[in-house]
């Protein structure tokens, strides 16, 4: 198991593609691949999934009022 990454950019930005759902089959083999001898990209993972998953759980999704929906259509079509 490598205690260091050489290329830690690439597998954060690949790390989020795969958390975000975005990520090809290629992709996702290739960090399989990786995830299985590199523990700085292990960790990378876990902190990210951690992150998403938070977030997901703190977002909460409330319905607009509907005044306000017409309000805020009122004025944009006041500046076309």
């Amino acid at each position: 198991m490598k205690d260091h990454c050489s290329h830690q950019a690439d597998c954060l930005k690949m790390i989020q593609l795969i958390v975000d759902g975005e990520a090809t089959e290629q992709q996702l083999a290739k960090l399989k691949a990786n995830l299985e001898s590199c523990k700085p990209c292990i960790e990378m993972y876990q902190l990210e999934k951690e992150v998403k998953e938070l977030l997901a759980k703190r977002m909460e999704k409330k319905c607009c009022p509907e005044q306000l929906v017409a309000t805020i259509k009122s004025r944009i079509l006041s500046f076309s």
